[in-house]
This record gives C-alpha cells, sequence and structure tokens, in this order.
C-alpha cells in the first residue's frame, strides 16, 4: 500500500538511493540528513512496501514554498505516485501557511515541465545556465495552493 509521510532520519538512505537513481551529480547523503535538521525544510517521502520509491521537497521562505526535488522511481513512474508527493507538499505548504509554491527544473526535463504545467504552474523566466553545460532552468510558479 502506498503511504506518503514526512520525512524521518531512517529514510535518509531510501532517499538517497532513490536520488542517486533519478539525478546525476545531485544531492550527497549527508545534504539529505541536513534537510531533516534545516527548519525550513519540508520533505514527503512515498513509501511501497517500506521501501522508499519516491520524495519531494520544499523549503517554506516566508510563505512561499520553494521546491528543491521531486524523484519517484522509474518503475513507479505514470502510477500516481509523484501526484501524490505534490498533494501531500502542497498540503503541507498550505498547513505551513504558504500561499505559493515555485521551482526551476531543467529546460530539457519535459516531462517534469509538463507534470509541474498538469499542476498549476506556470513558466515565469528562466535562469540562464543554471545547471551548467548551457542548459538553463525554467522558473515556475503556482501563484494559489488552496
Amino acid at each position: 500500500m502506498m503511504n506518503y509521510r514526512m520525512i524521518e532520519n531512517q529514510d535518509i538512505d531510501g532517499v538517497f538511493n532513490v536520488d542517486q537513481a533519478c539525478f546525476k551529480h545531485n544531492w550527497t547523503r549527508d545534504s539529505y540528513l541536513a534537510e531533516t535538521k534545516n527548519i525550513l525544510s519540508n520533505y514527503i517521502v512515498a513509501e511501497d512496501k517500506d521501501q522508499i520509491i519516491g520524495f519531494g521537497g520544499f523549503w517554506q521562505i516566508i510563505d512561499e514554498a520553494h521546491i528543491t526535488n521531486i524523484a519517484v522511481l522509474a518503475s513507479y513512474r505514470q502510477k500516481g505516485v509523484g501526484q501524490g508527493v505534490m498533494a501531500a507538499m502542497i498540503s503541507r505548504a498550505l498547513e505551513k501557511g504558504c500561499v505559493r509554491m515555485t521551482l526551476e527544473v531543467r529546460e530539457d526535463n519535459q516531462p517534469a515541465i509538463s507534470f509541474y504545467l498538469k499542476n498549476g504552474f506556470t513558466r515565469e523566466g528562466r535562469r540562464k545556465n543554471y545547471y551548467g553545460n548551457g542548459i538553463d532552468a525554467i522558473i515556475m510558479w503556482r501563484y494559489e495552493l488552496g
């Protein structure tokens, strides 16, 4: 059964394994451990049969939720897991008093851009060479969470 909940220290290895499976040159295990101690940080994990299969996080900056990352293992994609993580993140953001949400996404990550558009985000800008090697970030916002 799928379960969505706030991250706990014992989840770090599972979250890091998902990160390594989904991203190149992304965060370290210690960076995820640090997120559990960061007062701005809010991370949701997706579990299936006690295995971490996805996660998503945001930093609360005053009344804005700044998404840091969302990842789902390839074998669980297109099954609603990412949508469940997003719904749990929005719910958490609303609980914390956030009124809007933002993120940067690689300009060449069309599946992610489509996912965010489907979730009410709009393209609002570009950060040149944000990811290095000439790869820009698309800045996206969702102005209403409720």
